[in-house]
């Protein structure tokens, strides 16, 4: 292709990364993953759980040789200078919260992988997805209410990428309407006194906590949790806004689609 060549050694440093880089670039071009490749918190297909080394790492990085450093959203660029005076290419993805935003993460690394119509077709599918999910939202009866619940009893508000899957899966994202704003905690009395429809939750089942840790933690959560579905989300799927935060929406729709009609 014309243009920038493409890159042949790239190595991610962090979980957000490594679902960008190998949604975009051939196993044969990926030297590293992040050391976090082989967890329960990873996606990356069983071939590449195997090169997790990627760290953000002055000495690692030295030692792979990179081409491309992808950090993830957030990683302090020191280590990767030294990487850069070696010769490889440094790119550092935007946190983001929306669909959008992954797009614009996309665009920009398949710009700086000289991979630009991977990203193309990356975007177009992750558009397809959406549109789809968007004409089976109409088909629901209702728009059900919906809270995510994080170990720690964290949750998401408004501006978060928990809230654009929610409300991509065609549902109403209830820690919103209680008032939360971001990420952070919903007050349990409001919580006891207007449930959801619908409790999602993550990374319960990736060795932090269980669905039992948080039952047992406060007689209104509990008597919530008792009187509401809960789903859990594979923690993997969103890591961050990254482009298996499509795949969390789908996940929840599905959820969705099993509740009672009201």
């Amino acid at each position: 292709m014309a243009g920038q060549a493409q890159a042949a050694r790239i190595v991610s440093t962090s979980l957000c990364g490594d679902a960008y880089v190998w949604a975009l670039a051939p196993a044969r071009d990926i030297a590293a993953l992040s050391w976090q490749a082989d967890s329960p918190l990873s996606a990356a297909p069983p071939p590449l759980r195997a090169r997790n080394r990627g760290r953000n790492d002055a000495e690692r990085l030295l030692a792979l040789a990179p081409s491309l450093v992808v950090l993830g959203p957030g990683d302090a660029p020191r280590a990767a200078r030294l990487a850069h005076r070696a010769g490889a290419q440094v790119f550092a993805l935007h946190w983001s919260e929306d669909f959008k935003g992954v797009a614009d993460n996309l665009r920009a690394l398949g710009a700086a992988m000289g991979r630009t119509d991977a990203a193309r077709k990356a975007i177009a599918r992750q558009q397809d997805r959406l549109a789809h999910m968007q004409a089976r939202a109409q088909a629901l009866p209702r728009r059900p209410r919906v809270l995510y619940l994080a170990p720690g009893g964290m949750s998401a508000g408004t501006a978060t990428f928990v809230d654009a899957a929610i409300r991509a899966a065609g549902g109403r994202n209830h820690a919103a309407a209680l008032g939360l704003s971001g990420w952070g905690r919903v007050p349990l009395e409001k919580l006891a006194l207007d449930p959801p429809d619908l409790i999602i939750t993550s990374f319960f089942n990736e060795g932090y906590a269980s669905l039992a840790d948080l039952r047992s933690r406060h007689p209104l959560l509990q008597r919530t949790l008792r009187r509401v579905p809960v789903a859990v989300i594979p923690a993997r799927d969103w890591i961050c806004a990254g482009p298996l935060l499509v795949d969390a929406a789908r996940a929840i729709q599905t959820a969705m689609t099993g509740l009672p009609a009201s």
